[in-house]
């Protein structure tokens, strides 16, 4: 596997030439692997990093590795991490991981005070899900 450098930033409007190849993406992924994700709009996509509520991974050169977005309801007491995608070219490299770290970070400095995440589709069986969220340190849990 050869050595490949990310930049991990918070996305914003210069990032809406990626969105329908993210929302594609997502789509595709969804149906590999038999879950029930949501379908995402290259629309609701560019809103989420106009409010600067994502992160997205680029290579060196500047192509499209991975992107994930923030929900948050309850008044910003309950956040989810949701829509992370990495392009199955950049799979096996841990940007997974680093996309998760980055969100959390950015989850906390857009909702201050949040104390709980909820991660979506964390009872997930999906092997690669649960492997990223274990290593990421996330805790489970029901919520409620």
């Amino acid at each position: 596997m050869e050595d490949i450098s990310f930049k991990i930033i918070v996305a914003d409007s210069s990032h809406k030439g990626f969105t329908t190849i993210i929302a594609n993406e997502m789509e595709n992924s969804a149906k590999a692997r038999g879950t029930g994700i949501a379908k995402r709009s290259p629309a609701y996509l560019e809103t989420k990093m106009e409010e600067g509520k994502a992160v997205i991974a680029l290579t060196s050169d500047g192509t499209w590795a991975g992107f994930c977005y923030i929900e948050a309801w309850g008044h910003g007491k309950f956040v989810a991490n949701s829509g992370l995608i990495v392009s199955p070219e950049f799979r096996k490299y841990g940007l997974a991981r680093k996309i998760k770290r980055e969100i959390f970070k950015l989850s906390r400095k857009k909702i201050p005070g949040i104390q709980d995440f909820w991660i979506d589709y964390w009872c997930s069986s999906n092997e690669n899900q649960l492997r990223v969220r274990l290593y990421s340190g996330i805790l489970f849990g029901s919520y409620g």
